[in-house]
């Protein structure tokens, strides 16, 4: 029977799955949730005959480590099990840990990243093994339970168990499919530095009156920050380009030959125009091999909509993340933002670096393990695959793909670009999470048989 026909008369059951999946609130926080989803895992991957031993790291969620089929080639597949938080809670129609399918859309915390596109996987495993038996090389899957909040144990995780890791490629958690249905396929990661800057300095909130005579620390972060980008986009931080690799000829190529809407892009942010007026070539350039310096929120004083109160608050906080690209080092770049807002007299605003620190990293798009993803896209999709240089997100990919060496590819995913990851209303379509199953099956076979 062919692959399309087992899944669809299988898609009550996966989509199934995927219900059980998404109702576990899998939250940074909740180690029950968090112990609760590890356990599903190893209930789902021993039904299937791929046994799984828990890999420790002391301070982190178990991460699980499932281990099917035979042969001297090895595959790593990587997912996580963890989601993000669900606030604004106001603003989902629908609760994120009850699953529900609205015109065939299917709605939870969680059914774009990154459950939609692990339950796919393990799906996929259920179809091949009752199709074509075993795979005829080794399949690992690591799936861990830190990834929203930084992964910050995982470079630790991976060095301790190098050897049980160790493979000849690299599946990454699922891309998407773009606005036009094309599956997207990447093979890199932008990395990310997130700090933290407070600025404090008022023993207690004031009546604001005081404003006249006594420093606003509101204000003081505010000039800060205002320093830190022009408003073309340009990042000011002394320094912040030093070790930026430009694309090459050979990446202007690549891009140019990859599909953007910019329209339907516009559209769906609800923009005019791109910052500094970009379009064209320059702007997809810029997605991918640009870093950035966003504040992604400023907590300060009295906040409460359509009511007054005047207050001089004693501090300020802002997040910043900044999205870095080979050859930035997280590290550095907070380093040179210390620098930067010293020489500007700023000695007093405190720097948070203890979340999210992660390496950019870029890997070959010719190794096996890219060639069948691609290879089972052209089959598998009526559109030809969206292939770009690096996913303009973040993930852990740099201890497995730099400090393993492992070839790593990112290959279509459930997510579109209106499944709204980490937002209120998170979704996929049910059609694309079982298209994403047989898409599965498809790399798993081109790669089985491919002659590397």
């Amino acid at each position: 029977m062919p692959v399309k026909d087992v899944v669809a008369e299988r898609a009550d059951k996966y989509v199934g799955w995927l219900t059980e999946a998404c109702s576990i609130s899998s939250l940074a926080g909740s180690p029950d949730e968090l112990e609760r989803m590890a356990g599903w895992l190893e209930h789902r991957f021993e039904d299937l005959g791929a046994p799984s031993e828990r890999l420790v790291f002391e301070g982190a969620p178990d991460a699980v480590l499932a281990t099917i089929g035979d042969g001297p080639r090895r595959v790593l597949v990587y997912d996580h099990y963890d989601v993000q938080p669900v606030d604004p809670i106001e603003l989902w129609n629908s609760n994120p840990f009850e699953p529900t399918v609205r015109d065939g859309i299917f709605y939870a915390r969680g059914a774009a990243d990154n459950k939609g596109d692990l339950v796919a996987r393990i799906a996929a495993l259920d179809v091949f093994h009752d199709l074509y038996g075993a795979p005829p090389f080794t399949l690992k899957f690591l799936v861990e339970g830190e990834e929203e909040t930084g992964s910050k144990s995982f470079e630790g995780l991976v060095s301790r168990y190098a050897a049980k890791l160790a493979a000849d490629g690299c599946v990454w958690e699922g891309n998407g499919i773009d606005h036009k249905g094309r599956p997207e396929i990447v093979f890199g990661a932008k990395g990310l530095a997130y700090v933290e800057l407070l600025s404090t300095g008022l023993k207690d909130d004031q009546h604001s009156s005081l404003a006249v005579v006594a420093p606003s620390p509101v204000w003081r972060l505010v000039e800060a920050l205002s320093t830190l980008r022009a408003p073309d986009g340009r990042v000011l931080i002394d320094g912040f380009y030093d070790d930026v690799v430009p694309a090459t000829d050979e990446d202007m190529e690549m891009l140019r030959a990859l599909p953007f809407e910019e329209d339907a892009e516009r559209e769906r942010l609800g923009v005019e125009a791109f910052v500094g007026g970009a379009t064209g070539l320059e702007l997809v350039r810029r997605y991918f091999f640009e870093p950035t310096c966003n504040i992604a929120g400023i907590i300060a004083g009295f906040t409460v909509p359509g009511a007054s109160k005047t207050v001089l608050p004693r501090h300020a906080l802002a997040k910043l993340d900044m999205r870095l690209v080979p050859d930035q080092s997280p590290t550095d770049v907070v380093a040179k933002l210390r620098k930067h807002l010293d020489e500007r007299g700023f000695t007093d605003i405190e720097i948070n670096s203890s979340m999210s620190m992660e390496h950019p990293v870029r890997c070959r798009t010719d190794s096996a393990i890219g060639r069948a993803a691609v290879a089972a896209a052209n089959e598998m999709f009526s559109e030809e695959p969206a292939i770009s240089p690096m996913m303009i997100g973040t993930g852990p990919m740099y201890p497995v793909a730099r400090t393993l060496g492992i070839p790593t590819v990112s290959p279509a995913g459930v997510c579109r670009p209106d499944s709204n990851i980490h937002a209120p209303n998170e979704n996929c379509r049910v059609d694309d999470f079982l298209r994403i199953i047989e898409y599965t099956v498809g790399w798993l076979r081109a790669y089985g048989n491919l002659d590397e």
